[in-house]
């Protein structure tokens, strides 16, 4: 290799050295310039109260429940035998618990930047259904003379009604409430870019 070729191959090295100096230090002043602004939720109390509200129920737990009804007329055996009327049902049914967004105000939300305080109302049972296709009777005994209540089966499976709420709130599923409606609310609202979530529900019971 000559003198010539050598120091041809020399310069074209540094000139190749040099534009991709240049080059980097374009790509990093471009992403000085382009780079994206920090983002801030930027909404307020009523508009938030507004999107809540427009929900109506929050449900936030559900027991599903299955009870033993023994119902009918009570007495001595003889009574029974003659007389008696009894049934044994066996009932299953939901319980369903949560929150009536309805009854927020622009007073129970306020906003200090990306804080927020949300102050929900009781958690509360909205509603206990029997499941019918999984509610039996299991058993019906007749006296010899009795002619039967036609309304006994009825009377059971409201009676099932009562109990399977009730047994629901034996379960406390109102505090699993307010632990489930904190948790889905918190990260819904930090999805929506605030940073702290304070969440006050009052004590509740059945």
């Amino acid at each position: 290799m000559n003198f010539s070729t050598a120091r041809r191959i020399i310069f074209l090295a540094l000139t190749l050295m040099i534009l991709i100096a240049l080059l980097l230090g374009i790509i990093s002043i471009a992403r000085f310039f382009t780079k994206q602004p920090q983002y801030t939720f930027n909404t307020n109390s009523r508009t938030v109260i507004k999107q809540l509200q427009s929900l109506n129920r929050l449900e936030t737990a559900q027991f599903t429940i299955e009870k033993v009804i023994d119902a009918g007329k009570s007495g001595n055996q003889f009574q029974q035998l003659l007389f008696g009327d009894k049934i044994l049902l066996i009932a299953q049914g939901e319980v369903v618990a949560g929150f009536d967004l309805t009854k927020l105000s622009e007073k129970d939300i306020v906003i200090e930047g990306t804080t927020l305080r949300l102050m929900l109302p009781e958690s509360e049972i909205l509603f206990t259904k029997l499941n019918n296709d999984q509610t039996r009777v299991y058993d019906r005994k007749l006296g010899l003379l009795s002619k039967g209540d036609k309304d006994l089966e009825a009377k059971a499976r409201e009676s099932a009604e009562g109990l399977i709420r009730q047994a629901a709130c034996d379960g406390r599923i109102l505090d699993i409430a307010s632990t489930n409606a904190r948790t889905q609310l918190t990260a819904l609202f930090k999805s929506l870019g605030f940073t702290t979530v304070i969440i006050t529900i009052p004590q509740s019971g059945c």
